[in-house]
């Protein structure tokens, strides 16, 4: 299995998010994800919702809740886009938080040294799938 994010500890497993999938689930193929560019799941109940993104860099991929540390509000304003015009950040479109891709953590705005909260998910035969 590959992945991109390597942490010992990761801070979300989807199975414990209330109506999570299981692990192994599939929640989508790698090449469903542009290079470059994020896909965004939900699962979780409709009075609490746990709003997600997978991101792709060439045959990795980076998963975070989409929620910045500051506020909490979602990093994207348009579907798919995370990261500022150059690519080497997450870019939180209402306070200008920058965040590194491969451990979320915020290197400029009002939540530096804070982190993204990581999200369990490999590939495997091509596939994104929960861990």
């Amino acid at each position: 299995m590959s992945g991109g994010q390597d942490f010992d500890i990761w801070d979300i497993w989807l199975p414990d998010v209330a109506n999570g999938p299981e692990k192994g689930h599939v929640l989508c193929a790698l090449e469903d994800i542009g290079d470059g560019k994020g896909l965004e799941f939900t699962f979780g109940t409709e009075k609490e919702p746990f709003e997600f993104f997978v991101y792709r860099r060439k045959n990795e991929v980076f998963a975070y809740q989409n929620a910045c540390p500051h506020m909490y509000v979602p990093l994207n304003l348009k579907e798919g886009v995370f990261t500022e015009k150059s690519g080497q950040y997450f870019l939180c479109n209402f306070h200008g938080a920058l965040f590194q891709i491969d451990d979320g953590k915020c290197m400029a705005g009002p939540c530096r040294g804070r982190s993204l909260r990581s999200v369990a998910v490999g590939i495997e035969d091509g596939k994104v799938i929960v861990l």
